[in-house]
């Protein structure tokens, strides 16, 4: 529940380069990990996408364009489209391999002439797009350093009445009852503080960065009224099905790569046992494994 503050094509458009986050990363390799997360996560999707058509037919709006900006491999971009049948949406990013997962994706959804793909630059191919009836953006804008800029610009390509939906970081992702992982007690706990370390120093380092004075009032110095502001989580019980233990294998797999040296010996040595296909207590042998991951999710109309 929401907590209420109040024939397929694809065009690629080679004109723009590549977006500001695919730098060196081997895009073959992530795409897979992006879409098995979203496809595990997706329930928060289908929430937020039936939330936010509610509230288009309230205020009389009909969605008839959306951009998922920063689509990834077009997981949310096909759910959209699903929702809203008499729509069409562009999955818009700057990795190529990743549209071209949309793109299949979308193929195989069998949403003929309703999905496009664009690949811009992010955010200054962002215009480019057109203007639409919403605007998604899921995990994007933390990415960019001068979020209100890209806001602003943002609301400017909305119709009269349009909707932004914002994804973003919601509460630590647990996986295990507490006191279960290895090594001392508190382990998920310090690698959600790690991860929040490692995002606070990445922002610093983007250009154009400003300091985060959170999403409620980034929003309203944009010039948007915020609707919606509520964590949606997505739980499963154990025992937990092999794709969502392969998405927190993947997540834990990402920590000990971005920030494992940084944390203390015996953090490390227990994160090592969890990321262990074969040993008895990793992540992916474990009985008692489940998955509570979330997303903050805030709607805003274009005040």
């Amino acid at each position: 529940m929401f907590c209420d503050r109040t024939s397929y094509s694809v065009i690629v458009d080679h004109s723009e380069g590549h977006g500001h986050h695919t730098g060196d990363i081997d895009w073959t390799a992530m795409a897979a990990q992006l879409e098995l997360e979203g496809e595990v996560l997706l329930p928060y999707v289908t929430e937020t996408a039936a939330r936010v058509a509610d509230l288009c037919r309230q205020d009389g709006i009909e969605v008839q364009r959306i951009l998922d900006v920063g689509s990834g491999p077009g997981v949310a971009t096909s759910e959209l489209a699903r929702h809203f049948a008499s729509a069409t949406v562009v999955a818009a990013d700057g990795s190529e391999p990743l549209l071209a997962r949309a793109a299949a994706r979308a193929e195989a959804a069998g949403l003929s002439g309703r999905v496009t793909a664009r690949r811009v630059d992010l955010p200054d191919g962002i215009e480019r797009l057109g203007r639409a009836d919403l605007i998604w953006m899921a995990m994007v804008l933390h990415h960019i350093g001068d979020e209100v800029a890209t806001l602003r610009r943002l609301r400017g390509m909305l119709n009269p009445g349009g909707m932004l939906a914002l994804a973003e970081h919601g509460d630590p992702l647990r996986f295990l009852p507490d006191g279960a992982a290895p090594g001392r007690p508190g382990l998920t706990d310090r690698l959600a503080a790690a991860d929040a370390a490692w995002l606070e120093a990445m922002r610093a380092d983007l250009p154009d960065s400003t300091p985060s004075a959170g999403y409620p009032a980034t929003l309203e110095a944009a010039g948007f009224e915020l609707v919606v502001d509520r964590i949606a989580h997505v739980r499963l019980a154990p025992p937990l099905p092999m794709e969502a233990r392969r998405m927190v294998l993947d997540r834990l797999r990402g920590m000990r790569e971005r920030f494992g040296e940084h944390l203390e010996e015996q953090d490390r040595d227990a994160l090592d046992v969890l990321i262990d296909e074969g040993h008895p207590l990793g992540i992916m042998q474990r009985s008692d494994a489940f998955l509570d991951g979330s997303r903050h999710i805030y709607i805003a109309r274009a005040a």
